[in-house]
C-alpha cells in the first residue's frame, strides 16, 4: 500500500514538473513568435513578406508540437486567429499576409485532439486560390483549401457525430470582401471543409458565400441564446447592378440560419434584437490607434420597454412585430369606416379654429 502511494506521489510530481517545463518552453517560443509576427506586419516587399512568413509558419508549427500547446493561449500573437471548438477537441489557427497590390494570402493549422489516444494531430492547410463561387457546392481538404480567416466555431451534432460550423472572412480584392459559413469535419485525423448542411433558396449547399462591396460592413455572427447564425441581408445598390456582387450592400434587414437538429435552415426577414435579459447597450466605433472597429459599452443604461417601473413609458410601450402590424391594419380599417360614416352624417358642417366657434355651411342653390 505504501509503495502504491509513493508511486502515485512520484508520478504526480513528475507530471507537474514536466508540465511546468513545457509551459516555460511555450512562453519562450511565444516571445520568439511574437517578435517574428510583429516584424512580419511591418516589413515591406512581397518577397521579404513571403520569406519571413515562411519562417514564422515553420516556427509556429514546431511550437504547436510541444505538449500543452493545444490549450496554450498565445495571447501576445494578437494578429492571428485562435479559436477552440465548444467540445475543446478542435483548435483552428489562421492568419494572413497582405501584399503591395492589396491582395491577401492565408495560412492555417488545424489541431485535433484524440482523448482516447492522448494525442493531438496537427495539419497544415495548403491554399489553392480559386473563386469561391466555383466551390460553393464542393468539399475541399487540407491539400486544396481556399483560404480564409475563421473567427467563430459552432459545434453541431448529427447521428452521434460532431461537425464544426465555421464563420470566416476573406478580404478578397480592392472592390469586394467575402464572409462565409462553412462546415469542418474530420476523416480520421484529417480535416475536410464543406458539408451539405445548408438549406438555401437555391437548394442544398455545402457552404454559404456572401460577397459584398468593400465600402460596406456586413455582420455575420452566431447568437448562442437562440441557436441562430444572424447576418445582414445584402442587396444591390441599384437593380441594374444585380449581377455585380461588388455592389451589394446591407439593406437594414436581417436573415438567419437556424439549426433544427439536422441542418441549417434559412429564415428570411427576422427581427434582430439584443441578447435576452440585456441591460446594456453596445456601440461600434472606429479606434484610430488600433485602425479597427471596436465594441464599446454605452454609459446610458438600457430601459426595458416592458418594465412596469420604467420611467419613460411605465411599461405601456410594446415592440411591434409583423403580426401586430396585421392586427393594427384591421383595427385601422374599422376606424376608417367609422370615421367615414360620421362624415356622411355630419356632411355640410365645418368647425372654425376659434374655440367654441361652430358655424354651418350655407347650402348651394
Amino acid at each position: 500500500m505504501k509503495y502504491i502511494v509513493l508511486l502515485f506521489i512520484f508520478t504526480l510530481f513528475t507530471s507537474t514538473t514536466f508540465s511546468q517545463k513545457n509551459e516555460e518552453k511555450l512562453r519562450e517560443k511565444e516571445q520568439e513568435l511574437s517578435l517574428l509576427l510583429n516584424e512580419l506586419r511591418s516589413i515591406k516587399g512581397d518577397e521579404e513578406i513571403d520569406k519571413l512568413n515562411e519562417k514564422f509558419k515553420k516556427e509556429l508549427g514546431k511550437t504547436l508540437e510541444i505538449d500543452g500547446a493545444f490549450d496554450y493561449p498565445f495571447s501576445s500573437l494578437k494578429t492571428i486567429g485562435k479559436i477552440h471548438s465548444q467540445d475543446k477537441l478542435v483548435r483552428v489557427i489562421t492568419w494572413n499576409t497582405q501584399y503591395e497590390d492589396l491582395s491577401h494570402n492565408y495560412f492555417s493549422f488545424i489541431l485535433k485532439k484524440d482523448e482516447r489516444r492522448d494525442k493531438v494531430y496537427i495539419t497544415e492547410l495548403n491554399r489553392v486560390k480559386q473563386p469561391f463561387m466555383m466551390i460553393q457546392n464542393e468539399s475541399v481538404n487540407h491539400e486544396n483549401w481556399y483560404g480564409a480567416l475563421y473567427y467563430e466555431i459552432i459545434d453541431v451534432e448529427r447521428r452521434n457525430r460532431t461537425y464544426y460550423t465555421l464563420l470566416g472572412y476573406d478580404a478578397n480584392n480592392q472592390s469586394s470582401s467575402i464572409k462565409l459559413i462553412d462546415v469542418l469535419y474530420f476523416t480520421g485525423s484529417k480535416p475536410n471543409f464543406g458539408y451539405p448542411f445548408f438549406n438555401t433558396k437555391e437548394g442544398r449547399a455545402r457552404r454559404v458565400i456572401f460577397e459584398h462591396a468593400n465600402k460596406a460592413t456586413m455582420s455575420l455572427k452566431y447568437d448562442d441564446q437562440r441557436n441562430k447564425i444572424i447576418f445582414d441581408h445584402l442587396t444591390p445598390e441599384s437593380p441594374g447592378l444585380k449581377e455585380f456582387r461588388s455592389h451589394y450592400i446591407p439593406d437594414m434587414s436581417y436573415d438567419a440560419y437556424n439549426w433544427d437538429g439536422k441542418q441549417w435552415i434559412l429564415e428570411e426577414d427576422i427581427i434582430a434584437i439584443n441578447k435576452k435579459e440585456s441591460d446594456k447597450v453596445y456601440l461600434k466605433a472606429y479606434d484610430a490607434k488600433l485602425d479597427s472597429v471596436v465594441t464599446i459599452e454605452d454609459k446610458k443604461k438600457w430601459i426595458n420597454p416592458e418594465d412596469p417601473n420604467a420611467a419613460v413609458s411605465g411599461g405601456r410601450h410594446q415592440a411591434i412585430t409583423p403580426e401586430d402590424v396585421g392586427e393594427e391594419n384591421k383595427k385601422g380599417n374599422k376606424e376608417k369606416k367609422k370615421k367615414s360614416k360620421a362624415k356622411e352624417k355630419n356632411k355640410g358642417e365645418s368647425y372654425s379654429n376659434i374655440k367654441g366657434g361652430k358655424k354651418r355651411k350655407k347650402k348651394r342653390r
